[in-house]
Protein backbone atom coordinates (compact mmCIF):
# COMPACT_ATOMS: atom_id res chain seq x y z
CA UNK A 1 0.00 0.00 0.00
CA UNK A 2 2.83 2.44 0.88
CA UNK A 3 4.20 1.93 -2.16
CA UNK A 4 1.16 2.22 -4.55
CA UNK A 5 1.29 6.17 -2.75
CA UNK A 6 4.58 7.08 -3.28
CA UNK A 7 4.18 5.94 -7.07
CA UNK A 8 1.32 8.08 -7.31
CA UNK A 9 2.85 10.68 -4.86
CA UNK A 10 5.67 10.56 -7.63
CA UNK A 11 3.90 10.73 -10.87
CA UNK A 12 1.44 13.84 -9.59
CA UNK A 13 4.83 15.25 -8.63
CA UNK A 14 6.45 14.39 -12.16
CA UNK A 15 3.13 15.69 -13.72
CA UNK A 16 0.74 17.75 -12.23
CA UNK A 17 -2.76 17.48 -12.71
CA UNK A 18 -3.10 21.53 -13.55
CA UNK A 19 -0.21 20.65 -16.58
CA UNK A 20 -2.96 18.54 -18.16
CA UNK A 21 -5.85 21.42 -17.62
CA UNK A 22 -3.94 23.93 -19.11
CA UNK A 23 -3.28 22.21 -21.89
CA UNK A 24 -7.13 22.11 -22.99
CA UNK A 25 -7.71 25.57 -21.48
CA UNK A 26 -6.23 27.67 -23.77
CA UNK A 27 -8.69 29.12 -25.14
CA UNK A 28 -8.81 31.04 -28.48
CA UNK A 29 -10.70 33.86 -30.18
CA UNK A 30 -11.14 34.86 -33.55
CA UNK A 31 -10.55 38.45 -34.40
CA UNK A 32 -11.79 41.06 -36.63
CA UNK A 33 -10.41 44.57 -37.68
CA UNK A 34 -12.19 47.20 -39.36
CA UNK A 35 -9.76 49.97 -41.21
CA UNK A 36 -11.37 53.44 -42.33
CA UNK A 37 -10.58 56.54 -42.60
CA UNK A 38 -8.55 56.49 -45.63
CA UNK A 39 -8.00 58.54 -48.85
CA UNK A 40 -7.58 56.34 -51.22
CA UNK A 41 -7.78 52.56 -52.27
CA UNK A 42 -4.56 52.85 -54.03
CA UNK A 43 -1.55 50.62 -52.19
CA UNK A 44 -2.17 48.22 -49.37
CA UNK A 45 -2.37 48.28 -46.03
CA UNK A 46 0.05 47.64 -43.77
CA UNK A 47 -0.73 45.41 -40.68
CA UNK A 48 0.98 44.23 -37.15
CA UNK A 49 -0.63 42.46 -34.75
CA UNK A 50 1.68 42.41 -31.91
CA UNK A 51 1.07 40.20 -28.24
CA UNK A 52 3.07 42.16 -26.21
CA UNK A 53 4.85 45.31 -25.33
CA UNK A 54 8.40 44.02 -26.58
CA UNK A 55 7.40 43.04 -29.95
CA UNK A 56 4.61 45.73 -30.09
CA UNK A 57 7.93 48.29 -29.51
CA UNK A 58 10.10 46.45 -32.61
CA UNK A 59 9.15 47.09 -35.80
CA UNK A 60 11.01 44.09 -36.97
CA UNK A 61 9.90 41.42 -34.80
CA UNK A 62 5.82 41.61 -34.81
CA UNK A 63 3.37 38.80 -33.67
CA UNK A 64 1.78 38.71 -37.01
CA UNK A 65 2.23 41.25 -39.86
CA UNK A 66 -0.36 40.91 -43.14
CA UNK A 67 -0.72 43.11 -46.19
CA UNK A 68 -4.12 43.75 -46.56
CA UNK A 69 -6.18 45.54 -49.77
CA UNK A 70 -8.63 48.62 -49.36
CA UNK A 71 -11.66 48.69 -51.34
CA UNK A 72 -13.54 51.70 -51.50
CA UNK A 73 -11.22 53.31 -48.73
CA UNK A 74 -11.77 50.64 -46.20
CA UNK A 75 -10.34 47.33 -45.26
CA UNK A 76 -10.65 44.34 -43.33
CA UNK A 77 -8.96 41.34 -41.67
CA UNK A 78 -9.85 38.33 -39.86
CA UNK A 79 -7.59 36.36 -37.57
CA UNK A 80 -9.02 33.20 -36.34
CA UNK A 81 -7.42 30.99 -33.14
CA UNK A 82 -5.62 33.42 -31.72
CA UNK A 83 -4.88 32.68 -27.64
CA UNK A 84 -6.51 34.85 -25.28
CA UNK A 85 -4.47 38.14 -24.05
CA UNK A 86 -3.38 41.29 -24.67
CA UNK A 87 -2.93 42.49 -28.34
CA UNK A 88 -1.86 45.65 -29.98
CA UNK A 89 -2.71 46.73 -33.58
CA UNK A 90 -0.72 49.47 -35.72
CA UNK A 91 -1.13 49.72 -39.50
CA UNK A 92 -0.42 52.24 -42.50
CA UNK A 93 -1.72 52.75 -45.66
CA UNK A 94 1.05 51.86 -47.99
CA UNK A 95 -0.23 54.05 -50.67
CA UNK A 96 2.62 53.69 -53.39
CA UNK A 97 3.26 50.37 -52.30
CA UNK A 98 7.58 50.48 -51.48
CA UNK A 99 6.36 48.53 -48.05
CA UNK A 100 8.00 51.69 -46.11
CA UNK A 101 6.03 54.14 -43.69
CA UNK A 102 6.82 57.49 -45.60
CA UNK A 103 8.14 60.35 -44.04
CA UNK A 104 9.64 64.17 -44.41
CA UNK A 105 12.54 65.73 -43.30
CA UNK A 106 12.14 65.56 -40.07
CA UNK A 107 10.73 61.78 -39.36
CA UNK A 108 7.23 62.87 -39.32
CA UNK A 109 5.06 60.45 -41.58
CA UNK A 110 3.42 61.72 -44.51
CA UNK A 111 1.46 58.09 -45.09
CA UNK A 112 -1.62 58.31 -42.65
CA UNK A 113 -1.12 55.23 -40.03
CA UNK A 114 -3.32 53.97 -36.84
CA UNK A 115 -3.20 52.10 -33.77
CA UNK A 116 -6.07 50.17 -32.05
CA UNK A 117 -7.99 51.91 -29.41
CA UNK A 118 -7.31 54.99 -31.96
CA UNK A 119 -4.63 55.71 -29.77
CA UNK A 120 -2.10 58.62 -30.84
CA UNK A 121 1.26 59.50 -29.31
CA UNK A 122 2.75 62.91 -29.03
CA UNK A 123 5.93 62.48 -30.36
CA UNK A 124 5.89 58.92 -31.62
CA UNK A 125 3.45 55.76 -31.33
CA UNK A 126 1.66 55.34 -28.69
CA UNK A 127 2.15 53.63 -25.38
CA UNK A 128 1.71 49.98 -25.31
CA UNK A 129 -1.10 50.55 -22.77
CA UNK A 130 -2.48 53.21 -25.03
CA UNK A 131 -2.91 50.78 -27.48
CA UNK A 132 -3.65 47.49 -26.13
CA UNK A 133 -6.38 45.68 -25.37
CA UNK A 134 -7.98 41.90 -23.89
CA UNK A 135 -9.02 39.16 -26.68
CA UNK A 136 -11.21 36.79 -24.27
CA UNK A 137 -13.89 36.42 -26.74
CA UNK A 138 -15.03 33.95 -28.72
CA UNK A 139 -14.66 36.72 -31.69
CA UNK A 140 -14.02 40.79 -30.90
CA UNK A 141 -14.27 43.39 -33.22
CA UNK A 142 -12.23 46.57 -33.45
CA UNK A 143 -12.20 49.47 -35.67
CA UNK A 144 -9.28 51.45 -36.28
CA UNK A 145 -9.15 55.07 -38.02
CA UNK A 146 -6.23 55.36 -40.33
CA UNK A 147 -5.20 59.19 -40.56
Amino acid sequence: MKRIILILFVITALFPLSSFAEEGATQKAKLIIKFSGMNSSEGNLKVVICNSEQNYKDHRSPFIGKNIPIQNNVAVIEIDDLPNGEYAVKAFHDEDSNDDLNTNFLGIPIEDYGFSNNARGVFGPPSWDDAKFNLNNATRVIEIIIK
